[in-house]
């Protein structure tokens, strides 16, 4: 727990009511994903999975993108940083938040341009190619080392939203012959119990569970219906 506090500004100051990117920078720094997990009955409810993805941005409320909460705009980066860890190349979030800062649409209200995804992933030296059917996704996605989808949810009391989901490669079939995928943080999976890790509280629980988030492309897509869809599938250089 020192370790954590020693990043945050102190209490009260100018910096620490600031939501500069800078200030932003520090406070998400002293964050920690773990220990972002509430009660939830008799379980521990973790934003995160046993191997620390991502599954559940509705708890990272504490961490600051731009003017904006995570729990509510922060799928942008949260894909980001799920798929650097399935490139095997992870990073902390608040760097990965800190670059984004500039792609953040009405400072995160609006959460982040999609635009903003591919730039970021050629920096670090990774190949991206872009898809927008779902056939074509899944021919690509299926032996890419990560990818990002992208979508526009229909219209849900009058407002359209859209949300960016990081899966796997492909992990077999289905019993219609269809490639099923990991996803991490998508906006339908039941959350269930899983084993804590290491240090962990437990009994614990995340979206997913133990089992993940294991699915088909049309699975994960038919209860949003989409307006559009596009998938960055993303490979090593």
């Amino acid at each position: 727990m020192a370790q954590r506090e020693q990043h945050r500004p102190p209490a009260g100051s100018r910096l620490a009511a600031s939501r500069s990117p800078f200030a932003n920078y520090l406070h998400n720094r002293a964050l920690s994903l773990r220990g972002a997990a509430v009660r939830w009955g008799r379980l521990w409810r973790s934003p995160v999975d046993r191997a620390g993805m991502i599954v559940d941005q509705t708890l990272l409320s504490d961490y600051r993108m731009g003017a904006a909460a995570s729990s509510g705009c922060g799928c942008g980066w949260i894909a980001c940083y799920n798929a650097l860890a399935l490139l095997g190349r992870p990073e902390p979030p608040a760097k990965i938040i800190r670059e984004l800062e500039p792609a953040f649409a009405l400072r995160g209200r609006l959460g982040t341009r999609a635009a903003a995804l591919v730039p970021f992933f050629l920096r670090r030296g990774f190949r991206v190619s872009l898809r927008g059917a779902v056939r074509a996704i899944d021919r690509q996605a299926a032996g890419a080392d990560a990818n990002i989808l992208y979508y526009l949810r229909a219209p849900r009391g009058g407002h359209l939203s859209a949300h960016f989901v990081a899966f796997s490669g492909g992990c077999g079939a289905d019993a219609k012959g269809e490639t099923v995928y990991r996803f991490y943080n998508s906006l339908s999976a039941p959350v269930s119990r899983r084993r804590a890790a290491e240090g962990e509280k437990a009994p614990c629980c995340c979206a997913g569970g133990d089992a993940g988030d294991l699915r088909s492309l049309a699975a994960l897509l038919g209860p949003e219906r989409p307006l559009f869809a596009l998938a960055l599938c993303i490979r090593k250089g």
